[in-house]
This record gives C-alpha cells, structure tokens and sequence, in this order.
C-alpha cells in the first residue's frame, strides 16, 4: 500500500508539472484566486477592485469607496483518465519515462483543458475581420490584432495573441525568431515569441470552424479567469476479475471571461504562400 500511495503522489505531481510547463490556460489567463476546490461545481473567486476615478483637483480631496469587483468562477469541467497496467511494478518502473502512460495521460488532460478556455473566443469583446493569411501579410495581420489591443490600452508586456501552426511558418518565413518556451520547471514544449510587441503562443488547440477558418484569440493576461484542482489519483491493485493493476487520475477545473473588453478574436485562414 505504501509503493501505492508514493505512486499516487506522483501521478498528482506530474499532472500539475504537465499543466504548470506545457498548458496554454496557464500561462494567458489569470490565476489568481482565493477559495478552495474540493469538487466539481465549487466556484473561486477571482480577487481585484474596480478602477479609480480619476478628477482634476481643486484644493480638496474627495476619496471614493473602491466595491469589490470580484468574479465568482464556477469549476464546472471535470475530466479523467483510467488505464490498466499489468502489475504495479511495471507502472513505477515506467513512471518518469518520456512515453509513458501516465506522461500520456497527464498531456492528454492538458490538451483538452487548452480547447476548453481557448473554445471561449466567442465571448472576446472584439472581433477582427476573417482574413487569409500569407507570408506576405502576416506581420500586417498580426500587427493590426496587436493595435486593436493597444486601442483598448492593454500595454506591451501584458498582452499575448494565440496562433496555430500555420501561422508560426509564415512569420518565420517573414524573418521572425522562435524559440520554445521552457516552462516553470523546463519541460515545456509551447512555440513562443515575443519580437512582435506581445507574447505569442503557437497551439494546435484553437477551434477550426468550417472553410479552414482558426479561431485565434488575442488580449491581455486579465482578461480570461482560470482555476483547476487535481482531486483523485488512485492506484487500485489486483482489480476484480482481473490481475491488472488500474491506474485513474481526475481534474477539475473552469475558465471564464472577465474582461470582455480586452479580448481580441481573430478568424484567420491559411493562405497558399
């Protein structure tokens, strides 16, 4: 039971290294939050203060109540995984290696998380025109984006923009650098620049709509609310019927809008150049 409970302990760390290095919510949304998740349907809460008024001054000075402009996050996503190893020995000997089962599982999880906070660009404040994009227009298309976002004063250095692949190809044929962006503890594995005025993030996650047409989202570091909680990891040795070992992990999270107002959609199309 003790080489169980060692196991478990690690499942739970290697999903959270996996989310920490390689997930695309935590790294653009916001994350700061108080509250405790226990389960699914907990809600956090999203701590900040409405903005100052700012007035001429006239000799005296009137101080105003700032209210609390909190947003309540629902954690209503629950996702995870359960397979079946042949013995228990043959699970921790695997544990740490590059391909196996549970790295699998932990990136699998990370993968649906991304669809699901980058799936809420329909709720971006801002829309910019569907286009075509080539190696031709792409730094004019990624500098428009970029504008918008300063239009509605989200400032260098805390704003980012989300591309899929096709992108990254034409801005590196266009002469822009990338590098991979290595992550909180060095394992990460995301295409990343930030010789554009903002950081950008290359992923294979964004929704593809009908014709080709990727959904991108652009704003700032405030703008998306994100949460999550590992809650179970279990090792369930000698399964009924069965001299398989089962291995299951479970997360829970949720994502939301917050400022709607510094959120860019962008639908962009591959061109042929």
């Amino acid at each position: 039971m003790a080489i169980s409970n060692s196991i478990e302990k690690v499942i739970s760390a290697e999903i959270l290294r996996t989310n920490e290095d390689n997930l695309i919510a935590n790294k653009i949304c916001n994350t700061v939050y108080s509250g405790e998740i226990k389960n699914r349907g907990d809600s956090v809460t999203i701590v900040g203060l409405n903005e100052p008024t700012i007035t001429d001054y006239t000799g005296t000075l009137t101080y105003e109540e700032l209210d609390d402009s909190a947003v309540v996050l629902p954690i209503d996503q629950d996702k995870v995984f359960a397979f079946k190893v042949r013995d228990l020995d043959e699970l921790r000997s695997a544990v740490g290696l590059k391909d196996s089962q549970l790295k699998r599982a932990s990136h699998n999880l990370k993968l649906s998380v991304d669809q699901y906070v980058l799936g809420l660009y329909s709720d971006a404040g801002k829309t910019y025109n569907e286009t075509t994009v080539t190696s031709d227009n792409v730094l004019s298309v990624i500098a428009e984006i970029k504008q918008m976002l300063e239009e509605m004063n989200v400032p260098d250095g805390r704003s980012f923009i989300v591309v899929p692949p096709f992108v990254k190809t034409k801005l590196m044929l266009a002469g822009i650098k990338f590098s991979v962006n290595e992550g909180v503890n060095g394992t990460g594995a995301i295409g990343f620049t930030d010789e554009l005025g903002f950081d950008l993030y290359v992923s294979n996650q964004l929704t593809v709509l009908d014709g080709g047409k990727h959904q991108c989202i652009a704003g700032s570091y405030s703008a998306i609310a994100y949460a999550e909680q590992v809650l179970d990891t279990q090792i369930i040795e000698r399964m009924e019927n069965s001299f398989d070992t089962a291995v299951r992990g479970r997360l829970v999270f949720g994502a939301k809008v917050i400022r709607p107002d510094e959120l860019v959609c962008a639908s962009l199309i591959n061109g042929d150049n």
